[in-house]
């Protein structure tokens, strides 16, 4: 699917029979579409819920998009910014793990 030297990182996007898509960092397993909701989930809903009505939100990282996803889930959120050191994760993951995103890239509080 991808296989990418970026002047940052390897960027790798590969099928696995029991993860489903999987994003490599540097060979290193990032994210797989069978369990990141485990992670994405816990990583935005409990900081979320503990602050008294969160209005925007910076995400360092993140360049897959789950963690926006999940903090737009949240109607109270105005305005997200993600800052990503390379730019060829985000354009990988939008073309080949839309799913990861669900549509986040496209919501104008991003």
């Amino acid at each position: 699917m991808v296989d990418v030297q970026t002047q940052f990182q390897k960027v790798t996007i590969a099928r696995n029979k029991w993860w489903g898509k999987v994003l490599y960092l540097d060979n290193e397993v990032n994210v797989t579409e069978r369990d990141e909701f485990v992670y994405h989930e816990m990583i935005v809903h409990v900081p979320m819920l503990t602050h008294n009505e969160p209005k925007s939100v910076l995400i360092v990282g993140g360049g897959d998009g789950a963690v926006a996803r999940e903090i737009l889930k949240h109607s109270n959120i105005e305005k997200v910014s993600m800052v990503d050191i390379d730019e060829e994760v985000i354009k990988a993951c939008k073309e080949h793990m839309p799913e990861l995103n669900n549509g986040a890239f496209d919501d104008p509080r991003l």
